[in-house]
């Protein structure tokens, strides 16, 4: 029920451009290229060594293309998504745009819903569980596929993942 309510809300915006908005976590060691277990069975470890660096990416997904990217180190929360609104994303979209967002909890901060209506735009919310309906997921996912080859030997993780995500724009 919630899928097609969410569906239903978001013809009444049919016409107006709609931004498909994500975070997504790049681990420098994506995973363990490697290991030896008895035949048929998994590993199930954890990568062993130190605490690993984390890029973190946040932008908004359009026909296809990447809109206003954000790579920082670190974790996702209020501070960083307002900042971010109000600095990258809202002063490159047209008044009027939709941004499509998962529920996460700093997603709903009376700041970011104030930096968006000020901005002229609307903010409409995926239903739960539902990844499906948000394509930029379906882009983290071949982003992470094309990192895993190369970032290893990348000798600046962070500028590497950075400038991957620009060639998507």
């Amino acid at each position: 029920m919630q899928r097609w309510l969410f569906q239903r809300e978001l013809e009444k915006f049919s016409g107006q451009p709609v931004f498909y908005l994500d975070e997504c976590g790049v681990d420098h060691r994506l995973y363990r290229e490697f290991g030896r277990a008895p035949r048929g069975e998994r590993i199930y470890e954890a990568v062993a060594g130190k605490r690993r660096e984390r890029t973190s990416l946040i932008g908004a997904f359009r026909d296809g293309k990447l809109v206003a990217p954000l790579a920082f180190q670190g974790s996702c929360n209020t501070e960083v998504v307002d900042v971010y609104f109000a600095q990258v994303l809202l002063p490159a979209l047209p008044p009027g745009s939709v941004l499509v967002l998962d529920n996460a909890s700093f997603h709903h901060s009376p700041t970011t819903w104030k930096l968006v209506a000020d901005a002229g735009c609307h903010l409409l919310f995926l239903p739960a569980y539902s990844p499906d309906l948000n394509p930029i997921e379906h882009f983290w996912a071949t982003l992470k596929t094309r990192l895993r080859k190369d970032l290893p030997t990348a000798t600046n993780p962070f500028l590497f993942i950075a400038n991957m995500c620009l060639c998507y724009c």
